[in-house]
């Protein structure tokens, strides 16, 4: 990117900061909040509670920021493809940036939905509570590597 171009260098380095405030944000849930749920002698349903409070404020926040990010991405591609300047490490951010939700769909889903209440409190035994928050936990770290790629992309790119 050419640095004479001030407010797609803005619109790259907000992009940027995004999706490395997205990375930490979801490398957090999984790192300090679950272990943190995990750690203590709560039961079951204290320790469900507990995981889907954190569960709701990540799915209020991250999507959104996932898909409008990949957005940015792609429109600062498209300008700077427009501009003859290098853009394909914006296009590959937005790429990753947005695989966080097919990510989900595909491998986290089935999780939540055995740990999230259909109408009524689900009960759950200590030992599948433990094991559904723990492959959450893991689960969840995987799709965080997505935006610290993405996030790598744009600095690549941005640099050039």
């Amino acid at each position: 990117m050419a640095p004479n171009s001030t407010p797609l260098a803005v619109a790259a380095g907000i992009s940027i900061l995004a999706s490395g405030w997205a990375a930490g944000l979801s490398t957090s849930l999984s790192v300090f909040g679950i272990p943190t749920i995990l750690h203590g002698n709560a039961p079951s349903e204290v320790m469900v509670r507990q995981w889907r409070f954190q569960f709701l404020r990540g799915q209020s926040i991250i999507p959104g920021v996932a898909v409008l990010n990949a957005i940015n991405y792609w429109t600062i591609a498209y300008l700077c493809w427009s501009r003859s300047l290098e853009w394909r490490g914006f296009a590959a951010a937005g790429l990753s940036t947005f695989f966080q939700v097919p990510y989900t769909l595909t491998f986290i889903m089935e999780t939540n939905r055995q740990m999230l209440p259909e109408g009524k409190e689900k009960t759950l035994s200590e030992d599948s509570a433990r094991s559904l928050i723990k492959k959450w936990g893991d689960l969840n770290v995987a799709r965080a590597v997505v935006p610290i790629i993405g996030t790598g992309l744009a600095l690549w790119n941005f640099c050039l």
